[in-house]
């Protein structure tokens, strides 16, 4: 199993409302995939971890890079996990500004 942490910048078009439609669709794609994680989003940027087996995370990541509602995709950090940080998640949503959580999650 892997998990991956990334960045991103939203691109100036995208609203709160727009991330609450990604937020949703990912929820359930998520819970198909067997990929748990959280998102946060600031209002500028995005920060992601998502883990499951690696190639469905490696596929996953590879969309999400080419989404052109957001620039400067950069993955932060990625290692292989014996257990999941957000088992009970298929995406949670956190604090907009608690990115904190996210990037602590990748040291658990």
């Amino acid at each position: 199993m892997i998990r991956i942490l990334y960045f991103s910048t939203a691109r100036t078009s995208v609203s709160h409302s727009d991330v609450d439609d990604i937020v949703t669709h990912a929820v359930e794609n998520n819970a198909r995939m067997g990929i748990t994680g959280a998102l946060a989003y600031n209002g500028r940027n995005f920060c992601q971890l998502l883990e499951g087996d690696e190639g469905k995370v490696r596929a996953l990541i590879e969309t999400i890079s080419k989404d052109d509602r957001h620039s400067g995709f950069k993955v932060i950090d990625e290692r292989a996990v014996e257990a999941r940080h957000y088992a009970d998640w298929s995406l949670k949503r956190v604090s907009e500004l608690d990115f904190s959580e996210i990037i602590n999650a990748m040291q658990a």
